[in-house]
């Protein structure tokens, strides 16, 4: 295990539709369970408009964090207004060039189009000097992997099932090989009565205090139905040395989570996810 740690991870999402709340920054949640499947320690998540000065802010503040990998998504479209790429190249003094592979395939199918112009188009295909190019096998908008003081920033567009794909081609590896432990992740529904419910999980929390575990938000119950069997979601987020571990260690949780609900009085869990 010599050499091998969790790496510090942190998530810049651009857009101004995601400031506007006009669609919901998913691509960070998905992003954030991955890095935990992975092993990795996600340390910020951050949303920025389509403004140079913010992006390149947030990529700053992140670089003084002293984190090992930096992620990006959005602003990576044809459109004036996907700034990524060049905010990030002013910030660390990188020029744009372009990736020949991306430039091809989209003058290849812009040519079947009918379409003459590729000026607008070849802007997906904008990285950094220095960088190597994360080919894009569901779009066009290629990505990008750079090397800057020590740490890596990943650059990947806001179009979900293009990003995961990338995601997983790409970053998932780095982090995967150079985490100390793996993680596992799963949502139960506890059905108990609701005035058991928390001395039982509060104890659960203090003896398994390595374990993430985590109740949804409730809210205030009469006395009448403090009596009565309800349904309470909790996440469970377990660490061990292999996946295969994890999954014991998970399972062995499960089951005595059952029997101390057992032992109040009676209950079941069933598992989410």
């Amino acid at each position: 295990m010599q050499g091998r740690i969790a790496r510090k991870i942190e998530i810049i999402a651009t857009g101004d539709e995601l400031l506007y709340g006009r669609i919901l920054d998913t691509n960070s949640q998905w992003i954030a369970r991955r890095i935990v499947e992975l092993g990795g320690k996600l340390q910020r998540v951050t949303i920025v408009g389509d403004r140079k000065e913010d992006i390149g802010a947030a990529l700053k503040e992140a670089m003084e964090r002293k984190n090992d990998i930096i992620i990006f998504t959005g602003g990576l479209g044809p459109s004036m207004d996907d700034l990524t790429v060049e905010s990030i190249g002013e910030t660390i003094d990188r020029r744009i060039v372009y990736d020949p592979i991306t430039v091809e395939k989209i003058k290849s199918v812009y040519r079947k189009r009918g379409i003459s112009d590729t000026t607008r188009g070849e802007r997906m295909a904008r990285i950094l000097k220095g960088s190597e190019a994360i080919q894009n096998q569901l779009g066009f908008s290629v990505g990008m992997m750079i090397k800057e003081k020590n740490r890596l920033i990943f650059t990947f567009p806001g179009v979900p099932e293009e990003m995961k794909n990338m995601f997983n081609n790409s970053v998932a590896k780095i982090i995967e090989q150079d985490s100390l432990d793996k993680s596992l992740a799963k949502t139960i529904i506890v059905k108990m009565v609701w005035k058991d419910f928390f001395p039982l999980f509060w104890r659960l929390q203090t003896d398994f205090p390595e374990i993430y575990l985590k109740n949804a938000a409730t809210p205030p119950m009469e006395e009448a139905e403090r009596e009565k069997i309800h349904e309470i979601k909790v996440d469970i987020v377990i660490n061990g040395l292999t996946k295969d571990e994890a999954e014991a260690k998970m399972a062995a949780l499960l089951e005595e989570y059952q029997h101390r609900i057992n032992q109040a009085g009676g209950g079941e869990i069933q598992t989410v996810d």
